[in-house]
């Protein structure tokens, strides 16, 4: 059971989210501002999730518990550690304060307001960006930072960080992002999200995936008819092997196994293919496991077959994939 953390006053992480949330916003919050949702796996194990819309309508995820009370708990321990820095920069006992009419905020102001916000970090941004793109919350891991120290002994010359982000799909899921070198761990990490963030601002691919709507759970009679996936109470757009496709070839073409990541994986075609796709992810194919044939679960570096090839919206792969030695006997 995952044990909840207490101030020196002791109130529950609930209670200090929540006076964080005011203290930030100048204002109370209401029951509209600060929502949780919980979701029962199994017998006794619970997840909620935060959402705060009082914040920009950020999500935070919470650990598996064994009561919902616990599950809410730890969503908003998970929302304390991600502002952690922010509350410490925020004055002690500072009073809540109304809010001027909208009437008396004009654009500019704003739109001030919000790039001076010291919540919406690069950590915090690429974060939602994520999850817009994954269509659903975070879980713990998909999401990995490692700061290195440079230099010796007790004054280091600064710090460097990278982050992984195995949420995202196919090969971004494995890209290292590095950030520049910065005097401490926080501003390494903020340096390598903020790299991250544009990279994947500047995919026309993932931009679409993020602006793509979660469709709506369909009724107990539309379920077997629908395309999506649930997760955890989500519904999930289609993806990866489940995207449209349009044929290329189907004569097949003989390529060579890269790599094998479980459920996919890449391959490189023995012949160069003169297709506007073919340039995309250095001449890497995708190859879904749904996609072997000749009863095969998995594929091995370096091992032949034979596929027929189709581009979707992220690019090139591979369907019909059957065993160079069954393809001969």
């Amino acid at each position: 059971m995952v044990e909840m953390e207490e101030d020196n006053e002791g109130m529950d992480s609930k209670t200090r989210l929540n006076q964080f949330c005011q203290r930030y916003c100048l204002r109370p919050v209401t029951r509209k501002d600060i929502l949780y949702s919980t979701t029962k796996f199994g017998n006794k194990q619970y997840q909620s999730i935060v959402r705060l819309n009082c914040m920009e309508s950020q999500e935070y995820a919470g650990e598996l518990c064994e009561a919902p009370k616990d599950a809410e708990k730890s969503a908003a321990q998970q929302a304390l550690k991600a502002f952690q820095a922010v509350i410490a920069s925020l004055p002690a006992g500072k009073p809540v304060k109304k809010k001027p009419p909208p009437s008396e905020l004009d654009e500019v102001n704003k739109q001030i307001a919000d790039a001076e916000n010291p919540a919406l970090t690069d950590k915090v941004k690429l974060n939602a960006l994520c999850m817009r793109i994954a269509k659903r919350p975070l879980e713990k891991g998909e999401t990995i930072y490692e700061t290195q120290q440079l230099g010796v002994g007790k004054n280091p010359s600064g710090y460097q960080a990278t982050v992984r982000l195995p949420c995202l799909p196919e090969d971004w899921a494995m890209k290292l992002f590095a950030g520049e070198v910065c005097q401490n761990k926080q501003a390494a990490e903020q340096s390598a999200a903020g790299i991250a963030l544009k990279a994947l601002e500047e995919d026309q691919a993932l931009c679409a995936l993020a602006e793509e709507k979660v469709p709506k759970k369909p009724s107990e009679k539309e379920g077997k008819k629908a395309k999506g996936k649930s997760w955890k109470g989500w519904w999930v757009s289609k993806g990866g092997p489940d995207l449209p496709r349009e044929l290329v070839s189907e004569a097949p073409v003989a390529a060579t196994v890269l790599e094998w990541k479980g459920s996919f994986g890449w391959v490189k075609l023995s012949q160069p293919l003169e297709h506007p796709a073919a340039s995309k992810r250095e001449g890497k194919v995708y190859l879904h496991r749904q996609d072997l044939k000749d009863g095969k679960e998995l594929l091995v570096e370096g091992e032949m077959v034979f596929v027929s090839l189709y581009t979707d919206s992220m690019g090139l792969g591979a369907a019909e994939a059957r065993w160079w030695r069954r393809t001969f006997l």
